[in-house]
């Protein structure tokens, strides 16, 4: 029996939300943005990374299996993500973090790009859908056609855009009570980047 759209809809809206809950780069990134400056550009680097979880479920959906065999038998590709990732850890320890009285403001363009590098560079978001798509298809008969694919979509892209408007509210909230704010996320995002940097090079030698 064929599940309603409806069902595809909260299925990818609640299994995106659940995965984005827990702390990573992009939600770091998110928080960041949102004490540097304000809640709107917060807002646009949540939007472009819940556009680029739209493809890597799509990727995880139709190359999943062969992804995953492809960077294991390519560990130079997984050494050049690890180490993107040490260069964007160790950028942000040297950065100072941004004031409301800085007279250059980056533009909200600047933002929406940013959060397609991140969100693009997250070695763990194709891995989280195929093991997400392995265990829901345990309890959820999957038919990826037509409407009832673009009903997942749109709920990947949602449950995302959600989790991380619920990091930016609750960033918001922090700015205005933390004097240090803005140094404390750049050293919790350079620590996540480094731990996700170092668990690729350990994979790598194990």
């Amino acid at each position: 029996m064929m599940e309603p759209v409806w069902a595809y809809f909260l299925v990818g809206a609640l299994a995106c939300f659940l995965g984005t809950i827990p702390i990573g780069p992009i939600n770091l990134a998110v928080v960041k943005a949102t004490v540097d400056h304000d809640r709107g550009r917060g807002a646009e680097l949540a939007f472009a990374a819940s556009i680029v979880e739209i493809g890597e479920a799509i990727v995880a959906i139709c190359f999943g299996l062969v992804i995953s065999g492809f960077l294991e038998m390519n560990p130079g590709l997984r050494l050049a993500i690890a180490l993107a990732f040490f260069v964007l850890a160790a950028v942000l320890l040297v950065r100072k973090p941004s004031t409301e009285m800085s007279p250059v403001t980056p533009s909200r363009g600047s933002f929406f790009r940013r959060g397609l590098l991140i969100a693009a560079l997250n070695p763990q978001a194709v891995p989280f859908w195929i093991l997400a798509l392995a265990v829901i298809s345990q309890y959820f008969a999957f038919n990826y056609e037509g409407l009832l694919l673009a009903a997942f979509l749109a709920g990947v892209f949602l449950g995302k855009l959600a989790a991380l408007s619920g990091f930016v509210a609750l960033a918001g909230y922090l700015k205005t009570r933390l004097h240090s704010a803005g140094k404390r996320v750049n050293q919790a995002l350079a620590l996540v980047l480094l731990l996700i940097g170092i668990s690729q090079i350990a994979e790598l030698l194990s």
